[in-house]
Order: structure tokens, then C-alpha cells, then sequence
């Protein structure tokens, strides 16, 4: 599934959804099935680097900046918006670069907070939180590609306060075969 693990999605009239829901927790109790919400989801998705279009994906973060370059594809002979940027970005690389981040200094980063080399501005978290996964707090940042190397330090401003983190690769947590 989109997280990164094994799951459905179901659609159903909206009038059968809450009998089925009991059927499949009753259905599911010996395995210890769980109901998750999106929260649980989103921390899934992130954890596995899966891009959420609002967070690494916007009309101002292009897929090649966001490292799903894989699925644009820029020499179609049928024109489409952004084409031109897309295909440069493709044969010179973009400017900035999606990159993992794990804070050193206690904070958690989240979407929005500026991330810092030093004095200047190089970006800004697109998703953080604290991995339950992982027992760690990460983010995901959109910085300046000269800083995208892992293991460069870097500062995140969370509340007012500089605290630091470290660039890491990513995907943050892969499931191994069972």
C-alpha cells in the first residue's frame, strides 16, 4: 500500500461502512488486527520517504526536487505545463533537494520550520515527527542542494530556538521480508 506496508482500501456505500468496519475489527481480533487513523498513516508513509502532495509535493516543489523525477516524463511530444523547468531540471539538477533529516539537539521538526546553515536560509521541514518506528525525531527537508550531502549538519528552527540536526539517507525505515 501506499505506506509502505500491507493494507486495503475499501469503498463501500456509506451506509454499509459501519457494519463492515465492526465485521472486519470481529473478523480480525485473533490477529490482533488495529484500526489506525491518519495520523498513523501519514507517519507510515513518511517513514518509508513517500511523497504527500501539500508536504514534498506542491505547485512549487516539483517532483524532481521532491525525488520522484522516475515519473515525469519531460520529452512527450504532447506539451504540458511546467515541461520546459521539468526537462531542465532533469538535465542540470534542481536547486534543492528533498533530503532526510534526524535532530541531534532535542526538538521535533515539522512542517514549515525553517532549516538553517549558520546564519543563511537553505529551506524548510516538509514533514517531521517523532518516529515511533524509529524512537527518533526526523523530518523531512527541502534545503539547498549544496547542503543535501548526509551527515551535513544543520539547524532547524523550532519555537524560536536554533537546534541541530543532521542530514540522513532516506527511506527512514524499509520493511524487510517477512
Amino acid at each position: 500500500g501506499y505506506t509502505g506496508e500491507d493494507g486495503f482500501e475499501i469503498y463501500c456505500a456509506s451506509d454499509s461502512a459501519p457494519a463492515l468496519w465492526k465485521e472486519i475489527l470481529q473478523a480480525g481480533e485473533e490477529e490482533r488486527i488495529v484500526p489506525c487513523g491518519l495520523g498513523a498513516r501519514d507517519t507510515l508513509r513518511f517513514e518509508a520517504n513517500l511523497a504527500l502532495y501539500g508536504q514534498e509535493l506542491s505547485k512549487t516543489i516539483t517532483p524532481i526536487e521532491a525525488g520522484i523525477g522516475f515519473a515525469v516524463k519531460v520529452n512527450k511530444d504532447i506539451p504540458f505545463i511546467g515541461q520546459e523547468v521539468l526537462r531542465k531540471q532533469k538535465e542540470e539538477g534542481a536547486p534543492r533537494k528533498l533530503v532526510g533529516i534526524e535532530m541531534i539537539d532535542r526538538g521535533i521538526p515539522r512542517h514549515g520550520y525553517s532549516v538553517f546553515s549558520g546564519e543563511e536560509l537553505i529551506g524548510e521541514v516538509t514533514t517531521g515527527t517523532q518516529s515511533p518506528t524509529l524512537k527518533k525525531n526526523i523530518g523531512l527537508a527541502l534545503i539547498k542542494k549544496e547542503f543535501a550531502e548526509p551527515g551535513t549538519e544543520v539547524i532547524v528552527e523550532i519555537r524560536n530556538k536554533q537546534l541541530k540536526a543532521v542530514v540522513v539517507k532516506t527511506p527512514f525505515y524499509k520493511r524487510t521480508g517477512k
